[in-house]
């Protein structure tokens, strides 16, 4: 019976925060929202708030390229100081998340060409992918502590490098990609070997 009721009264998360967007009984300001890949919202190598800003700054872009909001706005906005707000921001800048110019008054922001290939979602998705296919064969809890620790490693960020230096040069070999991510699936097996027990690892 109370399944039943649940069918009958609640939507779909989607389409529901969809109404969610448009209803205006009580408020009539922002009346729109923002399509967010679920790579951005997990993706490894990426804090809390530099997922929320950078989310934030699609949500100012919209239908543009571009969007020149305050670091006071964003602050408001995300909940934290100011003084964070900017050094959040010179992360995404540095890991070429986001693309910063001071030509105006307040920054302006925009999103790499590549973002959709872009190497800390690539090696991040290529994470999710691995840790989906050890999961049940290791304690889940050590194996999380585990990736945390791989995220912040120095083979990790040495990873992304080499997919970034890809998109720096004029041509991407055919392949290029693939056989980076396919060495960092090689490297977690290795190193899931020296963390866990060989005949759990799935090797």
């Amino acid at each position: 019976m109370k399944n039943n009721w649940l069918n009958k009264n609640y939507k779909a998360a989607n389409e529901y925060m969809n109404a969610v967007c448009q209803e205006s009984t009580l408020t009539s300001k922002h009346k729109g929202f923002t399509i967010v890949p679920h790579k951005i919202h997990r993706c490894y190598g990426l804090s809390e708030y530099e997922k929320l800003i950078l989310i934030d700054l699609v949500a100012y872009m919209s239908d543009k390229n571009l969007c020149y909001p305050t670091i006071e706005m964003l602050a408001r906005n995300v909940g934290c100081s100011s003084k964070s707000i900017e050094r959040h921001i010179a992360g995404l800048s540095e890991k070429k998340m986001i693309l910063v110019s001071q030509d105006r008054k307040n920054n302006t922001y925009y999103l790499p060409s590549y973002f959709h290939t872009h190497p800390y979602l690539l090696m991040s998705e290529k994470a999710h992918e691995f840790v989906g296919n050890v999961r049940k064969n290791v304690n889940e809890r050590e194996l999380t502590l585990w990736v945390q620790g791989i995220v912040k490693s120095k083979e990790y960020k040495a990873f992304t490098v080499r997919l970034h230096k890809l998109y720096e040069g004029r041509f991407i070999p055919k392949f290029a990609e693939q056989e980076i991510l396919d060495s960092f699936t090689q490297h977690l097996y290795s190193e899931l070997a020296k963390r866990f027990p060989p005949d759990v690892n799935g090797q």
